[in-house]
């Protein structure tokens, strides 16, 4: 994978200004999730893929601690001053290491991911070794719940659709394409005003779709037991995103 290839600075600000929904309306199934599995306060939650922080934040609030890990520097930046009392790292999935191991992922009682994090790897492949480490990280009878983007949500995806947002200091472009099997695109352009100028970046972003199926057996294969959702909990998640949970045996 490229250094910093997704979510630059200015791209990463306006996702967490203009696009922190999805993980505000997670959170609270999320949250409920954690309870309802018997993990209260003190307990280390992972957050694969954490993000501005906005998930963090919540599972911090609720008591609960966190170690967050995202791929981006800058999305990692804004972690850290959303959620100043969870720890964050400039880390990439698979680390191909084990848990505990340094440079590997820490050992924790619950391991969650929202915005289909794992679809953002280099290769199917890294996605089947990422959802592996992800399972072995868990502690003995931790809970895991993340979500990925299956081939519905590629097929049933309005290419032609092109999304446009402009507020009063930033402006996003977004264009998509589906140019290879499992591959869904989205072509980026950004405007942000700073310094009294505006300035544009673009990014390319390429995500592959992975079925509940396949990553259900490899969840199993190690030693979590897990099954797809509609959703954490009460929110409506985009159709063809679907929520895999489950505990470690």
């Amino acid at each position: 994978m490229s250094d910093d290839p997704y979510y630059r600075p200015d791209l990463a600000w306006i996702h967490h200004a203009g696009y922190s929904h999805h993980a505000r309306n997670t959170g609270p199934g999320i949250l409920r999730r954690l309870r309802a599995h018997g993990l209260g306060p003190g307990a280390l939650v992972l957050d694969a893929g954490c993000g501005s922080g906005l998930l963090a934040r919540q599972l911090v609030e609720a008591g609960y601690r966190v170690h967050g890990i995202d791929a981006s520097p800058a999305m990692i930046d804004l972690a850290r001053a959303e959620a100043p009392g969870a720890a964050f790292e400039v880390l990439a999935l698979p680390t191909r290491r084990d848990a505990g191991e340094a440079g590997g992922l820490p050992a924790a009682d619950a391991v969650v991911s929202t915005g289909h994090a794992l679809n953002y790897l280099e290769t199917r492949e890294d996605i089947g070794l990422a959802l592996g480490e992800l399972a072995r990280a868990l502690r003995p009878g931790g809970l895991l719940a993340i979500d990925l983007m299956t081939e519905r949500f590629r097929t049933t995806r309005d290419i032609a659709q092109v999304h446009g947002k402009v507020e009063d200091d930033w402006a996003i472009l977004t264009r998509f394409s589906r140019p290879a099997p499992f591959r869904f695109d989205r072509h980026i352009t950004v405007f942000r005003l700073a310094g009294g100028a505006w300035r544009r970046s673009d990014e390319w972003h390429r995500n592959l779709t992975f079925e509940a199926d396949e990553a259900l057996a490899i969840l199993r294969e190690n030693g979590v037991e897990a099954r797809s959702c509609a959703a954490f909990g009460e929110e409506a998640l985009p159709e063809g995103l679907v929520v895999i949970a489950g505990a470690r045996r």
